[in-house]
């Protein structure tokens, strides 16, 4: 008979986040009604700091009855968006929280067709899509300039980040109880946000650049 091996006996269910294990207790405090966000992600001068996450755990009329704070992490945000449907303090800070969410979203189909050409797809996606009018895109692709993406790849590649839009769209909807225009208004922002940092916008424009 073989010999008893933990590795291949246990559960594969993953161990719960210790954030995460504290979080659903303080939700269970007396009291607490619903849980909000804040991302926080200072600037100094050209660096952008590392995200930390803010998370107000509030009573029936809004006031805190915990206040908890962790450094940023996808798994943490995807309990907080998915599971407790937790927003953001304010539809602004909920732009910068998605565009974070964009970034590992996004690192997949990045490595599998490289920087040059994922960004050259990326921006066709958005000049030809339902973002191409969004204020806050629109400002942000005036200052990128980029190539038509050549060779057999491009709907491929087109596909695999619209898929991720579509995702977060529908995150979002849950979110916001079905508000399509929040939710609209919210990835717009995001992609923006995500755009200015991955074409560094911001930088240069401090730069003088653009």
């Amino acid at each position: 008979m073989t010999a008893s091996n933990k590795y291949f006996d246990a559960s594969t269910d993953p161990p719960v986040h210790p954030r995460i294990k504290a979080w659903k207790a303080y939700r269970n405090l007396p009291g607490v009604q619903r849980v909000e966000v804040e991302v926080r992600r200072d600037r100094d001068g050209l660096i952008l700091l590392p995200a930390r996450l803010f998370v107000s755990f509030l009573g029936k009329n809004a006031e805190l009855i915990r206040l908890d704070e962790a450094p940023w992490e996808v798994e943490l945000e995807d309990w907080l968006v998915d599971h407790e449907k937790a927003r953001a303090v304010n539809v602004e800070n909920e732009k910068l929280r998605f565009s974070l969410l964009l970034k590992p979203a996004m690192r997949p189909i990045l490595t599998r067709y490289g920087d040059g050409y994922f960004n050259a797809v990326l921006t066709v996606v958005l000049h030809e899509g339902p973002f191409s009018k969004h204020p806050e895109v629109v400002d942000v692709l005036h200052h990128i300039h980029e190539d038509q993406p050549a060779g057999g790849s491009k709907e491929d590649c087109q596909a695999l980040i619209e898929h991720v839009f579509t995702l977060f769209a529908k995150r979002l909807l849950a979110l916001y109880d079905g508000s399509r225009e929040i939710a609209v208004d919210i990835l717009g922002g995001a992609i923006a946000r995500y755009l200015d940092d991955r074409f560094s916008v911001t930088n240069s424009k401090i730069l003088g650049l653009v």
